[in-house]
């Protein structure tokens, strides 16, 4: 184990050029879905694939990142996938982080995926990313990766009343040893066995895995409004930020993830943001997943953040996966 530093050298995003207005989506939903229900979650409209498979975004994003870090696929010791939902395959046999090194030609790289954690995914991406490399003298360079589409006709996640809109695309960080800027100076995590099945596709699965028409993502109301889970969300935070002799008045800017108005505000009181909450992707994107902190990190570097910085990202997955990692640029 060593004590080097580990930060992002690189980011970048694939947002599909096609989008989806508010009563689009409405008219889109295998459901009825009334466009003035949607309105108050802030969302103005969402991204939409209409390639082949997800793996096409991750392979163009992955690029992306490559390029912007200078670096070429054959420098990767490890890709990560820390995507959510279903991709080109639904049998958990497969992996998109295995065809997606294939595509790259990352030769060098071994891979893995996080899944189930919903927004909170990317802290178990950074998180053992980061102890990866701390560990090992020859893994220096890792990709991690997401691309995530929503199943047609469930873009309107509801438990009982709309949610979030699902928005479809494709994140990737380039981590590395001793990276310049954006040091990862910790992440934390928990999770809640008992919402196991908070956020949960209930048809297909192992005895249907070709009928893609059973699938549909559901929110248990019941669970997913029985736990404080900002107020979890701010103890996890408080406590990582404790062990590195910070508190939250500390903090420079902060991420979470864009699921809607009312959870950003809700966020927003109960960290005491005051103003220092970062959320420009949530109207033209929706909610994607653990692509939501990537994007809002990336509209952070381009929009004032200044080197020295901590920036404290924290996402709550729907109550069942809770993260934060704090970054100092």
């Amino acid at each position: 184990m060593t004590n080097d530093s580990v930060g992002i050298l690189a980011a970048a995003r694939f947002l599909p050029p096609e989008t989806l207005p508010l009563d689009g989506i409405a008219h889109a939903e295998s459901g009825p879905v009334d466009a003035s229900a949607l309105g108050p979650l802030g969302i103005e409209s969402v991204h939409v694939f209409e390639g082949e498979s997800p793996t096409d975004m991750a392979v163009t994003v992955s690029q992306a990142a490559l390029s912007e870090a200078g670096l070429g696929p054959l420098d990767l010791d490890a890709i990560i996938d820390f995507s959510v939902m279903p991709q080109r395959y639904v049998e958990p046999a497969w992996s998109m982080s295995n065809e997606l090194q294939a595509e790259l030609g990352a030769k060098h790289a071994f891979t893995l995926g996080f899944s189930g954690g919903g927004s909170a995914n990317i802290h178990a991406a950074l998180k053992f990313a980061r102890a990866l490399i701390r560990a090992n003298a020859d893994v220096n360079t890792i990709l991690l990766a997401a691309a995530d589409q929503a199943i047609p006709g469930n873009r309107v996640l509801s438990a009982g009343e709309p949610v979030t809109v699902i928005g479809d695309a494709a994140t990737a960080l380039i981590v590395q040893r001793n990276a310049p800027s954006a040091i990862i100076v910790d992440t934390i995590s928990t999770s809640n066995g008992s919402l196991h099945d908070v956020l949960n596709i209930p048809g297909g699965g192992m005895a249907h895995p070709t009928r893609l028409d059973l699938y549909k993502l559901t929110l248990d109301e019941a669970k997913y409004r029985s736990r404080d889970r900002m107020g979890e969300l701010r103890k996890l935070a408080d406590r990582m930020l404790a062990r590195n002799g910070l508190a939250r008045e500390g903090i420079d800017h902060f991420l979470t993830a864009n699921i809607s108005k009312d959870d950003t505000e809700a966020f927003s009181r109960t960290m005491e943001t005051n103003g220092r909450l970062h959320r420009d992707n949530l109207g033209p994107c929706g909610h994607v997943h653990s692509c939501d902190l990537v994007l809002n990190y990336m509209s952070l570097r381009q929009n004032g953040a200044a080197p020295g910085h901590h920036v404290l990202m924290a996402s709550h997955g729907m109550g069942f996966f809770l993260g934060a990692t704090l970054l100092k640029l």
